[in-house]
């Protein structure tokens, strides 16, 4: 039986910020926010759109919330315009190669190193035996926990429920 695995996150997975991100964008190309579809501020949201669900890791539904209440449906066309540019314009291409850099770059900004690929913790294998035996025990001191509780809050109540 596969068990999930326990091993803790390291500090370099912080996430950043769609503040931040969107802040590094609009400092490149210019602002992101503007009435309607107006250009350029459709393209340099589009772009950090795309940043904040490859690098930052958000979901649509959190990034279209961030601009403006937008529909994630919206965030994917954003995201797959951005990836069909950069498969065919080497300009958008460095530019998103670039930005990518700056966002994960060890520096003045985020002070975070962020991995290109999601991060993969390493599996503790259990046997059925362990988890069976680690399972018992959180068991019996929730109930102990749970029992000292009751004793604390009903004492009258729960003395002949408790065995008492």
């Amino acid at each position: 039986m596969a068990s999930p695995s326990f091993a803790p996150q390291s500090a370099r997975e912080r996430r950043l910020s769609l503040a931040e991100i969107d802040a590094l964008v609009s400092a490149r190309l210019g602002s992101t926010r503007g009435l309607g579809n107006s250009q350029p501020a459709c393209f340099n949201r589009q772009i950090a759109m795309y940043l904040a669900a490859r690098v930052g890791r958000w979901s649509t539904t959190i990034i279209g919330r961030f601009y403006g209440g937008r529909d994630h449906s919206t965030v994917c066309y954003g995201i797959q315009r951005i990836e069909s540019l950069s498969e065919t314009d080497p300009e958008i291409d460095a530019l998103l190669a670039d930005l990518r850099r700056r966002l994960c770059k060890d520096g003045d900004n985020s002070g975070v190193e962020m991995p290109t690929a999601p991060f993969k913790a390493e599996r503790l294998e259990l046997s059925d035996n362990e988890i069976e035996r680690i399972a018992a025990a959180v068991a019996e001191k929730i109930c102990a926990l749970f029992t000292t509780e009751l004793k604390t809050r009903f004492p009258r109540d729960f003395r002949g429920a408790l065995g008492e």
